[in-house]
């Protein structure tokens, strides 16, 4: 197993990276701040995957369980101060860890080896509640490998250890590739509402002129008009015939 130090050497330094999530916080906000904290840092998790990955997935994941099971004390949080973490933040020496820690560092090293490696399975954040009426309070990561789940739950007593549970979210991220440059404290884009009739209507509109070459692009390749464009249609009730008169005009 790969020394603590040794992938705390590989990540950039500690800089108390960790966010509050809310005073009083809800069970759409924890998951809410872990998917954003997942792909805040995938950059990061890049750096260290590699000391996890035997070309395995179950000796893979317990590489990952065992690493965390045995190097970082489990201390959870209480109500009033819940928070998502850096990997470095989690590594560093006297942090409190938690469920929602040890699944981040889960989830973003699985995620840059399916990112890096090209892995053919699939992982999740599983949110459960373990009482009948109890919003969810506990969450792990859970490995889909040719439909056999594998569970990584450093909480736990044993790797691939199945505790019951009465209701359950799963949430997978989308995995992203961070653009060098691009920062991550950017303003957010605005929402912005569109009226579908009149988009549809200049869509057609920049095809019966053939703007950007557009009538010819479809007319030379009937995949598109065929497949995503019918399907599109059809899924927002236009008139597809008169995309094709337009397009064969």
């Amino acid at each position: 197993m790969v020394s603590l130090q040794t992938v705390r050497n590989a990540l950039p330094p500690f800089r108390n990276e960790k966010v509050v999530i809310k005073e009083r916080q809800g069970t759409n906000d924890i998951i809410k701040e872990i998917l954003k904290t997942h792909e805040l840092y995938t950059t990061d998790y890049d750096r260290i995957y590699q000391y996890f990955d035997t070309g395995d997935i179950y000796d893979t994941s317990r590489n990952i369980w065992e690493f965390l099971k045995y190097n970082l004390r489990y201390n959870a949080e209480s109500d009033g101060e819940q928070s998502v973490k850096s990997p470095s933040a989690i590594l560093h020496p006297g942090e409190h860890i938690d469920c929602k820690h040890y699944s981040l560092f889960i989830g973003g090293v699985l995620d840059a080896i399916k990112r890096n490696e090209g892995d053919d399975w699939s992982w999740c954040y599983r949110f459960v509640s373990y009482y009948p009426g109890d919003d969810v309070g506990h969450v792990f990561v859970v490995v889909n490998d040719n439909n056999q789940e594998i569970w990584i739950d450093p909480v736990l007593t044993n790797f691939d250890q199945h505790k019951k549970y009465v209701y359950h979210i799963d949430k997978e991220p989308m995995s992203l590739v961070r653009i060098s440059g691009i920062g991550t404290d950017q303003a957010p884009a605005p929402d912005v509402t569109v009226n579908k009739d009149v988009a549809w209507a200049s869509f057609l509109m920049a095809v019966n002129s053939n703007m950007f070459s557009i009538k010819q692009l479809l007319k030379e390749n009937p995949t598109i008009t065929n497949g995503a464009l019918r399907n599109y249609c059809t899924g927002k009730n236009f008139d597809y015939n008169q995309l094709l008169r337009f397009i064969n005009s």
